[in-house]
């Protein structure tokens, strides 16, 4: 996990922004708390109106991706700001002077970072992340088997023509089969991709049976072209089709002046929730914190949550190959929204994730009182 914490892992965040924004209706005057991760996230949540989005992430990499997102976003015009990230070709001002322009505008911390990694700015931040990476790779080995028909498969216009498509061209029994020998081999998780969230596999979750249904789901529903994750595993880059608001020139135009709203920590997540006054937030975007923490870090989670909770409060907590429960002593705090995590699931255009979707409930005070205080007993737990 040591490792996993110094290094960048994200850089190109790969969740549906739109199930996000329905999950937790945001209002004008609410506090947020977000997972930063690639910085997508806290930076598409700005599509909706809010007084504060409160980042945290135990990785400071991740933050200081967030602060160079932020910081171009501010200085740049649309077309050099694209370049910069890495999402258009390069233009004549070359990445790194670009960086050097922007230094002076960043805190001196974040600045001395990505001096120190001019290498990656030049090639694109935003393919840069270890998850980045192993997907251009993955997409670089089907290029060599399967190159025209990834490129027929994201030329389509018509979802009638994709399904067909798929079902004669594409999904045959050397697909599957290599799909599920590559997700299900534990050297890949191990030494590929060296990251702890492929750790926490449920006990009844087979991967590679579970990504292969995933992915030919959302296949069946949406245009290839149009899917930010499909474009990184096949392509090893995201077509603008897929682009999220914060790439788009339309979508800047809203989150450019709602900037100073993001505030970020670097600390995990429950730790600075432990920190944090009661009755603080009106939303959680968790991601898949799940996925990374043990089963006892993730009750510690959600105790933490319940106390720092406004009433009403919503929370979305994603969950792809973990499988953790909210406990039962813990379930009366957490009104779930069974039908809308059904919608979310079937219409989330990053199809390999279940979702957590409601609202945390206070109950009486007399026992909230007594839950707060074992709360409190409980927090000397060791992960």
């Amino acid at each position: 996990m040591t490792k996993f914490s110094s290094r960048l892992n994200y850089s190109f965040g790969n969740e549906d922004w739109r199930t996000e924004q329905q999950a937790l209706r945001i209002q004008p005057q609410d506090h947020v708390l977000c997972i930063t991760a690639s910085g997508d996230r806290p930076l598409n949540l700005l599509m909706s109106e809010c007084q504060k989005i409160h980042c945290i992430d135990a990785n400071p990499i991740q933050n200081y991706l967030l602060q160079l997102k932020m910081t171009a976003m501010r200085h740049l015009d649309y077309a050099h700001y694209l370049a910069f990230l890495g999402a258009a070709p390069e233009s004549k001002l070359k990445r790194h002077q670009v960086l050097h322009q922007l230094v002076p505008k960043m805190d001196q911390e974040v600045a001395k970072f990505w001096l120190t990694r001019s290498k990656m700015i030049e090639k694109g931040i935003l393919y840069q992340g270890v998850i980045e990476r192993v997907t251009k790779l993955v997409a670089s080995c089907l290029a060599v088997v399967r190159r025209k028909k990834v490129k027929r498969l994201f030329a389509m216009d018509d979802l009638l023509e994709q399904r067909k498509f798929m079902q004669e061209e594409w999904d045959n029994a050397a697909w599957r089969h290599v799909l599920k020998f590559v997700l299900n081999n534990p050297l890949f998780s191990r030494f590929v991709l060296e990251d702890p969230g492929l750790a926490n596999v449920g006990t009844t979750i087979n991967p590679g049976l579970y990504v292969y249904e995933r992915l030919t789901a959302s296949l069946e529903r949406e245009l290839a072209k149009k899917n930010l994750l499909l474009s990184l595993i096949f392509r090893g880059e995201v077509l603008p089709d897929a682009f999220s608001p914060y790439l788009m020139e339309e979508g800047i135009e809203v989150i450019k002046p709602r900037l100073s709203h993001l505030e970020v920590h670097t600390q995990d997540v429950v730790e600075y929730l432990q920190e944090t006054p009661p009755k603080t937030f009106d939303a959680f975007s968790l991601s898949d914190v799940a996925s990374y923490i043990s089963y006892p870090h993730f009750v510690s989670l959600l105790q933490n949550i319940v106390r720092t909770a406004k009433p009403g409060a919503r929370f979305c907590l994603r969950q792809f190959l973990s499988s953790h429960e909210i406990p039962e002593e813990l379930q009366p705090y957490f009104q779930r929204e069974p039908d809308l995590e059904k919608e979310l699931e079937e219409q989330d255009n990053c199809s390999i994730y279940r979702f957590t979707v409601g609202t945390v409930v206070q109950a009486p005070i007399c026992k909230t009182k007594e839950f707060f205080a074992r709360c409190r007993e409980e927090q000397t737990v060791q992960v």
